[in-house]
């Protein structure tokens, strides 16, 4: 622990931390947290890490998954996003959810004029031969991935954060169960004194939230009464705990594709019970979905049962349309974007293509379809034979990337228990580590895509140290974060 009560806290990167101001000082929205952090010795803290896994190994043995461990990899300090912040954050959010839904009404309408027709032909989301059927309102349920850099800054030689998208992710989006069960875990266990302290938005009630939201998709109406199915991979997805979690809380049915059948009118059914189904929120890959339920795309197109993740709807986590999301905004909202997008390149664009193959090693590489941190390239942090690697890749089939310039966005705080009491360097220690926003935006009225919900929280994810890419799947931490009311 440091001098000033605080734990000690290690910087190592360039870019500005959201916890601790450049002379190593607390920001003062951190104080309550970083106070409570430094009253424990390394002895204490480890003591809450071994009960807030326990409690969460409870949770998944509860629900009788007793073999291995499902809980995920996570980072306790929370972190904090101002009130007037979160306001930017949440119109922002929610400007662009309305504007891709009315994307997707045009698209099956076949009105839609913004995004080139050849980018949609080259997309491996899309398929211009299967029928489109959105439904009144397409997206039901979308993250959106969004980082922050310093603006301007003023006399102290502190500057504002800016907000950056970065993708969306329309398409089985990580994010409410976990964000949930951190919460509970910041809440009661680790940081109980500084959340009573602290004007803290509750996420009591959003899974319902979410599974109103998903049942007004029910084709036959009356969502109130529409039975909604988590459909699940089963036990070796790794986030197989939290469909557990999603369907107990939303009052749900779990079920794998081998349980579902269609009865002789075409109507999807829990196999068991025959239990029509009347809205399928998808957790499991699509290929093996539509293999073992080859009539669910035929039963959808007709009305009769909904598939959340429609086909076709799902190109809208395309990373060569996001770059057309801000002229949605003006054009089919009449407004200007409230966060902005990431400088992207296509190298659908003969242009930008020339640009990226110049400028390879300094740009960030990215498949238009890819997702979890997978078929990325950080120029500037890989060694020369990965690049040649990826260069020859890209080269074989380069309508099928995107390229952004390398944000040094902001970082968030790792924590390390710290050294054995009564050593100089005891109690929890806090390094620097880059970190993004997962902000959840949710489509909750039968009809009407304009009214939209913002989950007043994110899934923060915090890379591995020295690396940019924050996804599970790539050695980053989840993180809850805490938004303030005032």
């Amino acid at each position: 622990m440091s001098s000033t009560g605080y734990p000690r806290f290690e910087r190592s990167l360039s870019a500005t931390n959201e916890v601790f101001l450049p002379d190593n000082n607390p920001r003062p929205v951190y104080r309550e947290v970083l106070a409570e952090l430094g009253g424990l010795g390394p002895g204490k803290w480890r003591e809450r890490l071994d009960l807030a896994h326990r409690r969460l190994l409870d949770e998944q043995h509860a629900f009788g998954l007793a073999d291995g461990d499902m809980t995920h990899p996570t980072d306790w300090v929370p972190r904090i996003i101002p009130a007037e912040d979160w306001e930017r954050l949440e119109k922002g959010a929610a400007q662009r959810l309305r504007a891709i839904n009315e994307f997707l009404r045009r698209l099956e309408a076949g009105t839609e004029e913004i995004v080139p027709r050849e980018v949609l032909e080259t997309s491996v989301l899309y398929d211009t031969g299967t029928p489109n059927r959105f439904g009144p309102v397409p997206v039901r349920q979308i993250s959106f991935d969004i980082v922050a850099v310093e603006g301007e800054r003023d006399e102290s030689g502190i500057g504002p954060l800016e907000y950056l998208v970065i993708e969306e992710n329309a398409k089985m989006p990580v994010g409410l169960a976990p964000m949930t069960r951190r919460r509970q875990m910041t809440r009661d266990v680790f940081f109980p004194e500084a959340y009573e302290k602290l004007p803290v938005r509750s996420l009591d009630g959003w899974l319902a939230r979410l599974g109103d939201a998903l049942r007004a998709a029910a084709p036959q109406g009356r969502p109130e009464e529409a039975t909604l199915a988590v459909v699940s991979g089963g036990p070796e997805d790794q986030f197989y705990l939290d469909h557990h979690i999603y369907a107990a809380e939303m009052g749900a049915i779990l079920a794998e594709p081998g349980d579902l059948d269609f009865d002789e009118a075409g109507y999807l059914v829990q196999r068991a019970t025959g239990r029509r189904i009347d809205v399928i929120y998808e957790r499991v890959d699509e290929d093996r979905l539509y293999s073992e339920l080859p009539r669910l795309l035929k039963s959808h197109l007709e009305g009769k049962v909904h598939v959340l993740f429609a086909p076709n709807s799902e190109v809208i986590d395309d990373k060569g349309v996001y770059p057309f999301v801000p002229e949605m905004i003006r054009r089919y909202l009449g407004e200007e974007p409230i966060i902005g997008n990431a400088r992207t390149y296509s190298l659908a664009v003969e242009s930008d293509r020339e640009y990226v193959m110049d400028h390879f090693d300094e740009l960030v590489i990215k498949s238009r379809g890819g997702y979890g941190g997978k078929d990325v390239l950080i120029g500037p942090s890989e060694p020369p034979e990965t690049i040649q690697k990826f260069r020859r890749q890209v080269e074989e089939n380069p309508v099928e990337y995107i390229a952004q310039e390398l944000i040094d966005f902001s970082t968030h705080v790792l924590c390390e228990p710290g050294d054995s009491e009564g050593s100089d360097k005891a109690g929890p220690e806090l390094r620097d580590s880059h970190a993004d926003y997962r902000l959840l935006g949710l489509a909750p009225d039968p009809e009407d895509p304009s009214v939209v919900e913002v989950v007043p929280g994110s899934l923060s994810r915090v890379a591995a140290p020295g690396k940019y890419i924050v996804n599970i799947s790539s050695g980053g931490k989840m993180k809850d974060t805490w938004v303030l009311e005032r």
